[in-house]
């Protein structure tokens, strides 16, 4: 008998010099960005790391560490922003249900419009 097995593939993340150039920004202006609107909204996280991450634009872990992906430097300012708040909401609220959503609202007004408008740029 014939066992057949899905092997799924992961994408990967390019790299080179464009990349590397990309990063050195990310590094110099996303953490001090998060270190910012996490002291006007009352946040604390315990580490922010910056990735070149494949299939999401952040995260947070269950320790309180924050993950930004590089590729955030290539977007608008207020969709930075809305990346960096969104994972800091998690710290308090380790889901996406209503009470996540009404935090979220509460320091970035709108933000369901800037969802929308995150599905206009991609990853890769």
């Amino acid at each position: 008998m014939l066992l057949w097995r899905i092997v799924r593939r992961r994408r990967k993340a390019p790299s080179g010099p464009a990349v590397e150039a990309l990063r050195q920004q990310a590094r110099a202006v996303l953490p001090q960005r998060l270190a910012v609107l996490a002291d006007k909204y009352g946040f604390s996280y315990n580490r922010v790391t910056v990735k070149n991450n494949v299939s999401n634009w952040g995260s947070c872990s269950t320790r309180g560490n924050i993950n930004l992906n590089l590729r955030l430097v290539t977007l608008p300012p207020e969709l930075q922003d809305y990346v960096m708040l969104h994972e800091l909401c998690h710290l308090r609220q380790m889901n996406h249900g209503p009470e996540f959503h009404r935090l979220l609202e509460s320091v970035c007004p709108g933000h369901r419009e800037l969802q929308r408008r995150m599905k206009d740029y991609r990853l890769l």
